[in-house]
């Protein structure tokens, strides 16, 4: 089991402008390059980890510290979450 500190609160939304949720998360700096399918690079920067829970997913957005990010990638482990998040470079 992944020790978490959750010690950040995140607005989970299923568009920019749709909001759903909050939840307790921990984020941590993160650097990552994933390239898309039209080739350009996307910069992962920040990745959190929280509980297992079904309203995050590959078309969801985040909202943490003031700023959006795109979720790009899930990894789902036994008991929690890893989402790869992409800063939005114009925020909504």
């Amino acid at each position: 089991m992944l020790r978490m500190f959750k010690d950040t609160l995140i607005k989970v939304y299923e568009a920019p402008d749709s909001y759903i949720k909050t939840i307790d998360a921990d984020v941590q700096p993160f650097s990552k390059s994933i390239a898309s399918e039209d080739g350009f690079q996307i910069e992962i920067t920040s990745r959190l980890f929280c509980d297992i829970d079904d309203s995050i997913t590959e078309e969801s957005y985040v909202e943490f510290a003031n700023e959006m990010y795109k979720v790009m990638e899930i990894k789902k482990w036994d008991d929690y979450l890893e989402v790869y998040l992409y800063k939005l470079k114009r925020q909504v």
